[in-house]
Order: C-alpha cells, then sequence, then structure tokens
C-alpha cells in the first residue's frame, strides 16, 4: 500500500475508507473479505503495527543514504497498521 500518498494514517484507514479501490486492485480483495481477515485475527493488529513500524525504521536509514528525509517537517504522523503515532514517539521506538 505504499502507493498511496496516505502514509501518515494507519494502513486500516487507507484500506477502508481512503483508498479500497487501490487495495482492490493490488490484492484482488474486496473489503467484506479484508473485514473478515481482520476478524479471523489474520491481521494482527499488535504484530502487523510492529511489522510496519520496523519496516519503517529499516526505509529511513536506507533513504537516509540518498539524503531523503521521509519524517521532514510535512509529515507529524507515521500510520502503522491500526494506529497512529508521532515521528517522535516513532524516532524513540528506534
Amino acid at each position: 500500500m505504499y502507493l498511496t500518498d496516505y502514509r501518515e494514517h494507519c494502513l486500516r484507514d487507507v484500506i477502508t475508507q481512503l483508498e479500497p479501490g487501490l487495495f482492490k486492485k493490488v490484492t484482488g480483495l474486496s473489503l467484506k473479505d479484508f473485514e473478515l481477515l481482520v476478524s479471523l485475527n489474520v491481521f494482527n493488529g499488535s504484530v502487523m503495527n510492529d511489522a510496519i513500524f520496523k519496516f519503517r525504521s529499516y526505509e529511513d536509514s536506507s533513504l537516509s543514504y540518498t539524503g531523503i528525509d521521509k519524517h521532514a517537517e510535512v509529515d507529524k504522523y507515521v500510520g502503522g497498521f491500526d494506529t497512529v503515532i508521532t515521528v517522535s514517539e516513532f524516532e524513540e521506538m528506534r
């Protein structure tokens, strides 16, 4: 879902509210399918948040070599799977 411009939102909101068409196009799953998988705990929120924040940490480290700062002044929040944290909270996690 990194094709979206809504990276400061939680992924669940991107999928269900902001870019449902993109989700369908990329995965072939409907929103009903997604909600079913969430209810069956296939997408465990705490595990997914941990994975997304770790991915972003590695991504930020690799992008910093090129001079790209993904948390410039415009990005005050970092979205996980079903939660949003501030950039300072994200930096503390790393």
